[in-house]
């Protein structure tokens, strides 16, 4: 499970915000964004992103092979996230 909010190793804050769009006619967007709660001028967050081909996945549905949730993409994009918001600010 993604959360609302995450902290870096210094203390630092930052409100995590996902989105997905369609990108082009075969292609997935999703998106993670780490957004500080107190903004310090330069500091824009962090946005980690990934794209899925949408014929790649209708593939798999139509072979019944197991394919990623929404919400699985999503906790992968968060574990990187995590990952980038304690190297960038640590």
């Amino acid at each position: 499970m993604v959360p609302q909010y995450c902290r870096s190793r210094q203390g630092r804050l930052y409100r995590v915000l996902r989105a997905s769009a369609l990108v082009a006619p075969d292609r997935m967007r999703f998106a993670l964004r780490a957004v500080p709660i107190k903004p310090d001028g330069g500091d824009a967050g962090l946005e980690v992103t990934c794209e899925l081909d949408t014929s790649f996945l209708r593939d798999k549905i139509a072979h019944g092979q197991a394919m990623p949730t929404p919400e699985e993409t999503f906790e992968q994009l968060w574990q990187q996230l995590r990952v980038d918001v304690d190297a960038q600010y640590s």
